[in-house]
């Protein structure tokens, strides 16, 4: 069993950024940064990718829904609705001695995975590649 976690940013043009003291909105949900994160799920088996958005991954309490068996899956949970504790699928996976593979999602479409989750910086990759 295996997890991959790729990261892609979006950055705002121009005529989206607001010089004046008033709040600007948050950015569209295909705008805001996120993780694009591929699974197989192990009561039914189907693979599916989804994505999230890092604010809720890092700060809020994340659940994804399989498409197979509709199947939630804790993704996240920092509001400790379902642990006692923080936790990521990260942390549940290493418990279990399960792999989790980090890699980043090039401007071109390319995927660059590394054993030790490291990545080779790209300057006209507009992505990140760590969660």
């Amino acid at each position: 069993p295996c997890i991959t976690i790729t990261t892609s940013t979006s950055s705002l043009s121009p005529e989206q950024s607001d010089a004046t003291a008033e709040p600007s909105p948050s950015p569209p949900a295909d705008e805001a940064p996120a993780y694009e994160m591929t699974f197989t799920c192990k009561p039914c088996k189907t693979r599916s990718s989804h994505r999230i958005s890092k604010q809720g991954y890092h700060k809020g309490t994340v659940l994804i829904s399989c498409p197979g068996c509709k199947n939630r899956h804790v993704i996240s949970d920092h509001l400790q609705i379902f642990s006692d504790t923080s936790l990521t699928v990260e942390d549940l996976m290493r418990q279990k001695g399960e792999l989790v593979k980090k890699g980043t999602l090039g401007t071109d479409g390319d995927v660059e995975f590394w054993e030790d989750g490291s990545t080779t910086p790209h300057a006209t990759d507009g992505v990140q590649g760590h969660v």
